[in-house]
């Protein structure tokens, strides 16, 4: 979530401070010649020398999980929604962001006196979820950095990559509570200082003053830890053979014209637009003429676990009432899937499944002006698997069993069947099969993921 405008406008100009104070230091420490110093006097190569993202290998320094990265004017961040790996140019600042880090990588890979020795990436998840989770979220983030660069320079290879997950970052939340003026801070730094047990933690701030304040929280402050960031490029100098003595001069050729710069073309994101909810129909009954229809809808942790309701309604008459199909079904089922749909976010409910049913409805069916009349109740368990077969299309496959219980009256039609005569009144009973099916599912998507 964003920060209200004015805790954003304090940190960016904060922020942007920082740049400033950090540029003066740089020059103040340039040599004669117009090139970058470091502490221990080796000059970098001009082209590399004015980015803090390349930093010499012998001055390398492992990942701090007690340090406040945002502190840090050179970083460099790229946010996330939340529960999200994806990396949106759209979203936040991360435009301006990713050229940074291409130009920083572009510069670095194309100096030939230079090597790549080690890229350094850390990734955080917000305090909201699971705390394993998180961690790996954490870590997802930044192997989508990661993948990122390699798709930008191929020629780096898994070998040099460091990434590092910072899990949850507290050590980020608790740095945005001290500096801001928020009145319930003081409630929340307690609980950090105080709470070792990181789940316990965040029960305990969402319960604070019935919620209002882990909401304040989540719209102000937990859109700056979701991010990967912290980027880090280390480098070694490539030594270079002794300068051969330089033949007399020759006449210098007429320069050549410099070619213009290629623009550099930023893609846009498309973003995936996420199926909510499911319409199916069973094609075995609309083939025996049974008109019916379901809508399933899931939930949970990476969508395990879904909600089914589904309706059948033949109701026909022919033959001048001498047949009747008539029949009223009304069902409701909760499934478990299998299938981890985490990697496929656009694409939920696929795969092997198992469920609970409980359904009920009544009945009338009569062949030549002979029926029954009834009403039942069905309980069982159903398996099945379903696949893709389209864009926003899938095929489902299931079989039930269970138990039907019912009273039935059994009559006949007498006057033109415009009378039913009771015959009998019976109840039925049944355990074994109830239902088969192959379902055509239409996956509805929603108007855009946010």
């Amino acid at each position: 979530m964003r920060h209200s405008n004015d805790i954003r406008h304090k940190l960016l100009t904060a922020v942007f401070a920082a740049l400033c104070m950090t540029a003066l230091c740089v020059h103040s420490h340039a040599s004669v010649g117009g090139k970058l110093e470091r502490a221990n006097g080796v000059q970098p190569v001009e082209a590399v020398g004015d980015d803090p993202v390349l930093v010499l290998f012998e001055n390398y320094v492992p990942y701090d999980s007690t340090k406040v990265l945002r502190k840090d004017t050179t970083v460099i961040f790229i946010h996330f929604e939340l529960d999200r790996v994806k990396i949106d140019e759209s979203f936040h600042d991360n435009i301006q962001a990713l050229e940074r880090i291409r130009q920083s990588v572009h510069r670095i890979v194309a100096d030939t006196t230079l090597v790549v020795k080690c890229v350094q990436i850390v990734g955080m998840a917000s305090i909201e979820g699971a705390v394993d989770y998180n961690y790996k979220l954490g870590m997802q983030r930044a192997e989508v950095l990661r993948d990122f660069i390699k798709h930008h320079e191929p020629s780096l290879g898994d070998e040099v990559f460091e990434l590092n997950s910072a899990g949850e970052a507290w050590v980020e939340l608790r740095s945005l509570l001290e500096e801001s003026e928020f009145k319930g801070k003081q409630q929340v730094l307690d609980i950090i200082d105080n709470t070792s047990d990181l789940s316990l933690r965040e029960k305990r701030i969402r319960a604070l003053n019935g919620g209002s304040v882990y909401q304040y929280l989540k719209q102000n402050m937990f859109l700056d830890q979701r991010n990967a960031g912290y980027m880090r490029i280390y480098y070694e100098q490539i030594p270079q053979p002794e300068p051969e003595p330089e033949p007399e001069p020759e006449p210098e050729p007429e320069p050549e014209p410099e070619p213009e710069p290629e623009p550099i073309i930023i893609e846009p994101v498309v973003e995936v637009r996420r199926p909510w909810i499911a319409v199916k129909t069973n094609l075995l009954l609309d083939a025996a003429l049974g008109p019916n229809v379901e809508v399933e809808r899931w939930f949970g942790k990476n969508d395990r676990f879904s909600v089914m309701a589904e309706v059948w309604f033949p109701w026909y008459v022919w033959r001048h009432n001498s047949r009747a199909y008539e029949v009223l079904n009304i069902g409701l089922e909760g499934r478990y899937w299998f299938t981890h749909s985490k990697k496929h976010p656009e694409r939920p409910i696929t795969g092997f499944f198992a469920g609970v049913y409980a359904a009920g409805g009544k009945y009338d069916l009569e062949w030549k002006s002979k029926g029954n009349q009834g009403e039942y109740t069905s309980l069982g368990l159903t398996v099945g698997y379903t696949w893709r077969i389209g864009k926003w299309l899938n095929m489902e496959a299931s079989a039930s069993g269970g138990w039907i219980s019912g009273p039935y009256r059994h009559y006949v039609g007498r006057f033109h069947d415009t009378h039913l005569i009771w015959q009998r009144n019976e109840h039925f009973s049944y355990v074994g099969p109830t239902k088969l099916k192959l379902s055509l599912v239409w996956l509805w998507p929603e108007r855009r993921q946010r």
